[in-house]
């Protein structure tokens, strides 16, 4: 994990109709210090948690709700786009030949969550993602600049069917930001833990807001390797349904750190 220091730093995007609605007013947010993994949950991570919690009897109905399988691909209704790269074979979950390293996609909100509570973590705020993919640098749309990306980062890339794995990369592909951290735009989209409102930076709290209280989609940030190149800036928002296992997202947790 990276230490992501205490301090403030503008969130969201300047007053201007050039940015969309949800990401306006830009406004100061004090963040008190955290851990954030350096890396996105992979596969092989996942799959440790699918075995190690695989007990109860209504297990497997719990997890057709966390997260797809290519086992699940027999189904008539995702058989034909849900990528997945983690099996189930001799009792045990574990990641597809070779994608050990990859993110894992096709996951819910709540089994981001539910992953982050057993090992000891939990999702980050969304003020806490974007103080975070920011790097410490100031006015800069992008975790490395204002450089459009391009080649240099997943982007907008393309995926055919489940004969061929999703066009993502394996974690700490591409270089890291200001704070250490790995593919904190492209490559997958990552949850949050807050609720999304279209309105909620006109009310935020200006020390460690923690979204809503209540809502309909969860946010997440960041972006995947099918996202435009304005879907990369660390200040965009998206949302989901928290049920809702999306074929461009996955997570990484974060800790409290000791504060002063």
């Amino acid at each position: 994990m990276a230490l992501i220091p205490a301090g403030e730093f503008f969130m969201g995007s300047p007053d201007t109709e050039l940015y969309p609605y949800e990401e306006r007013p830009r406004h100061k947010v004090y963040i008190d210090a955290f851990f954030m993994d350096k890396y996105e949950v992979t596969n092989e991570q996942f799959a440790l948690f699918l075995t190690a919690v695989k007990v109860p009897d209504n297990f497997e109905e719990q997890r057709q709700n966390w997260v797809v399988i290519r086992n699940d691909l027999e189904n008539e209704e995702k058989k034909d786009w849900w990528p997945t790269e983690i099996v189930f074979g001799d009792n045990k979950y574990s990641a597809a030949n070779g994608f050990e390293k990859y993110p894992v996609i096709s996951v819910s909100w709540f089994a981001a969550d539910a992953f982050c509570k057993w090992a000891g973590k939990r999702l980050p705020t969304e003020a806490e993602w974007e103080k975070a993919a920011r790097g410490g640098l100031l006015d800069m749309d992008y975790p490395w600049g204002n450089e459009i990306p391009t080649a240099g980062i997943i982007f907008k890339k393309s995926w055919a069917n489940n004969l061929f794995p999703a066009p993502s990369e394996q974690v700490g592909n591409y270089h890291p930001n200001g704070y250490g951290l790995f593919d904190i735009s492209g490559n997958v989209a990552e949850w949050c833990s807050d609720w999304f409102h279209t309105d909620y930076y006109k009310k935020s709290p200006a020390s460690n807001p923690k979204g809503p209280e209540n809502g309909v989609n969860k946010v997440s940030r960041g972006g995947s390797w099918a996202s435009t190149a304005p879907s990369l800036r660390v200040a965009f928002r998206n949302y989901s349904s928290p049920d809702r296992m999306n074929s461009g997202v996955g997570f990484r947790c974060v800790k409290d750190a000791p504060q002063k």
